[in-house]
């Protein structure tokens, strides 16, 4: 071996460089399962970055550099005196066997083999259930050669106790000078095992996108082949844009357990012979089967650690519905159900972004999971979308792709590849992929308002207040249903109240034929502690479910709120254009009368402070709140959650103009609690021209309840007429 220690250390700095410049992110896990003896890595190969990364970071987690296998035509000219000099060795070198033995006895360093024998572009490994992969025109089975390599170690290092054990130092020789390691450290070889640790990389995102290399490799390089641009393009855009690598090492497999059970290889431990001819090792039917048997095992090891993310299972669901079309809707439902059974099913290996709530994909797509993927679906025109509507492009799906670009042309078709070894998966999301549509909303519904209903449990129970909080039936989200109505609103409660507020409009709609959904906003309905602790995105998410809900269970439907709740509401319709068929905003606040309020932040800082002091003496938690409806609001109202309000009204105000949707706005003349401005400044600031202003005569701020109730109803009625036509 030619190692160059300077280059070695050249290398690991700039990579350290150029990870900590990008937005790459990589994870490794597993390390515990490497032991502290000659390690022959077996590693997955999807990009060219593997054949440095991979010793990068052996090097750096495990402290030792590990020596590489690589084709032949990567090593040679000046590529492959740099590569040599990093430690990798041609497939062709008539030394490969000894030198590559020789690391391993000795425990020098660990071997790096990719048992595909070359980039696996497509990542289809499963046909007919064997594992095969492409080379060269055909699918063939993987490579048994680092099983071969693996057990020739382990026999030798077998037959060096054996002749120890005989006191043969002449055979022990022999051995030394044909492997290369110093015949003194006999004993110390003899004392290790050899193991083989399966090694599994997984890339996430994966785009294939011109960047900035792209652009240059053009510029200076005439007539850049489909195969390389297609590399730059994937691999470019991983280096420049960033991408999660997650490193999974497996659970080790101990070679000399598979050489004992062979009978082959029990007779020739036992004999005289050196086997210094690795062919003489390969002439049995038996020990063909042991290597082949080897490789399966690896290889399951190796595909059985996927990171499985949000794009396998987009990719997975896509390719495998029997239609050409499907609704937006009903494909979220399918994989967030298939996420919840990931997560259900101890398949441990999944990406840190499913352990995310992932309601958010069905809702806002707060973490851009669904739209990249769709994006990067249409940009290569696999998909349309129109009007809610996925429509595969059947000839693009059909076709068959060139090995060498598959990446870029159907990423969609590589990621469903990349998942089907995992088949307990596969065959989970198989038999989701039968369920009628129905079925599947039905699932997504009940899931929801079960959710819902137990968050309240739990809620209750935790922060009850005997004597405070009020009974359960005031704070208990409901679901008014008529059997055969498809048009439905969503309702949603003001700041210190519970959804017993808005009970009167929603009884009312009822009446008139709607479907109502009374959602429950976190840290209500409970105790003031409860709402002490709650942020406003808790709120939020509160009718986030709500949407949900109503989403699988109607075909139309608005959201409205009071006060808080309405705030809510045009938020809601500020992230979800064109979901809802309109919005009914009733004394929502844009600024608030009580001075009180504008001191939130100072008391929310100043508590900090005392805290932070271990000092309850001069805090502030709690203001005094003498409320209209004493049976439904709390009589203590929480500094924090003052301010939490304050930052929603200040995003609501910036989103206004994002609100599309027909809006209804009522708004109390002289409201004591929200400054009756608000009303009209949230019309001004809307972005619909469908909008309408109704001012009612009012001194108090509840006109949900009292003489106001009835004109609120037939207000709210009349514009739900108008916007639920059918």
């Amino acid at each position: 071996m030619n190692l160059s220690n300077t280059l070695l250390k050249t290398m690991e700095i700039t990579l350290d460089t150029i990870f900590k410049a990008s937005d790459t992110d990589i994870r490794v896990h597993g390390l515990e399962n490497v032991p502290d003896d000659p390690v022959l890595y077996v590693i997955n190969h999807f990009t060219r970055m593997e054949t440095f990364l991979m010793p990068y970071i052996i090097k750096k987690n495990i402290k030792k550099y590990p020596i590489s296998l690589a084709h032949s035509s990567l090593v040679t000219g000046k590529l492959g005196d740099f590569l040599s000099r990093l430690g990798a060795i041609s497939t062709t070198d008539p030394n490969r066997d000894s030198v590559l033995i020789g690391a391993l006895l000795s425990d020098k360093h660990p071997v790096i083999i990719f048992p595909e024998g070359q980039m696996v572009k497509d990542k289809k490994l499963i046909e007919k259930g064997k594992f095969m992969v492409y080379n060269t025109g055909i699918r063939r089975p993987p490579h048994t050669g680092a099983a071969r390599l693996a057990l020739r170690v382990q026999f030798i290092r077998e037959k060096l106790r054996y002749f120890h054990k005989k006191g043969d130092t002449e055979a022990i020789a022999k051995l030394a000078e044909q492997f290369a390691f110093d015949a003194g450290e006999a004993d110390k070889i003899m004392g290790k095992e050899t193991y083989i640790v399966p090694v599994n990389i997984t890339y996430y995102p994966i785009r294939a996108r011109d960047n900035v290399i792209n652009k240059l490799a053009s510029r200076f390089i005439k007539d850049i082949s489909a195969r390389i641009k297609e590399e730059i393009e994937v691999e470019g855009t991983m280096v420049v844009e960033g991408v999660d690598i997650d490193i999974n090492f497996g659970k080790p497999l101990l070679v000399s357990g598979y050489l004992h059970k062979n009978a082959d290889f029990k007779k020739m431990l036992a004999d005289d012979r050196l086997y210094l001819n690795p062919d003489e090792m390969k002439n049995t039917v038996s020990l063909r089967k042991l290597d082949a048997g080897m490789m399966h095992d690896y290889m399951e090891a190796i595909y059985g650690m996927t990171t499985v993310n949000h794009d396998h299972l987009f990719s997975y669901i896509l390719m495998k519905y029997k239609i050409n079309r499907i609704s937006e809707n009903d494909f979220k439902n399918r994989v967030f159900l298939a996420i919840e059974y990931l997560r259900r099913s101890g398949i441990s290996n999944y990406h840190t972004a499913l352990d995310k709530k992932q309601f958010y994909f069905l809702t806002d797509d707060r973490h851009d999971k669904y739209a990249s993927f769709i994006e990067a679906a249409v940009s290569e025109k696999l998909i349309t979308l129109k009007q809610g509507v996925i429509t595969k492009n059947s000839e693009q799906f059909s076709k068959k792709y060139e090995f060498h670009t598959i990446r870029k042309d159907n990423i969609i078709e590589v990621l469903k590849n990349e998942i089907e070894p995992l088949r307990d998966l596969t065959r989970s999301l198989d038999r989701l992929m039968i369920l009628p549509t129905g079925r599947v909303r039905r699932i997504i519904r009940n899931h929801f308002i079960e959710l819902d209903r137990n968050l309240f449990e739990q809620d209750y129970q935790r922060y009850y207040i005997k004597g405070e909080s009020k009974p359960k039936n005031i704070g208990t989200p409901f679901f008014l249903r008529r059997l055969f109505s498809k048009k439905g609103v969503i309702l949603v409660h003001g700041y210190l109240a519970a959804p017993e507020e808005i009970r009167p409009l929603a009884d009312f709609l009822y009446k008139k034929g709607y479907n109502v959904y009374g959602a429950r906003l976190r840290g209500h309905g409970t105790a003031p502690e409860d709402l002490a602790v709650r942020n406003w995105e808790k709120w939020y998410d509160s009718v986030s479910r709500a949407y949900i809900i109503m989403k699988n269970s109607m075909k139309s439907f608005a959201i409205g709120g009071f006060s808080t709740g309405a705030g809510i509401a045009l938020l809601q319709a500020s992230n979800k254009p064109g979901r809802c068929a309109g919005i009914i905003s009733i004394n929502a606040p844009l600024k608030l009368q009580n001075i009180s309020s504008r001191l939130s932040s100072v008391l929310v800082a100043w508590n900090k402070f005392l805290t932070r002091m271990r000092s309850d003496i001069g805090k502030m938690e709690y203001i005094t709140n003498t409320p209209e409806n004493q049976h439904i609001n709390y009589f203590r109202n929480p500094v924090s959650g003052v301010y939490e309000l304050e930052k929603l009204m200040k995003l609501v105000d910036e989103r206004l103009k994002y609100v599309k949707e027909p809006t209804l706005i009522i708004q109390g003349s002289d409201d004591p609690i929200v400054d009756p401005v608000s009303g009209f400044e949230i019309f001004e600031k809307l972005g619909t021209e469908e909008k309408q202003l109704f001012r009612i005569y009012a001194k108090h701020h509840g006109i949900l309840r009292g003489k106001e109730a009835d004109q609120v109803n037939v207000k709210t009625l009349d514009f739900l007429k108008s916007v639920l036509k059918k």
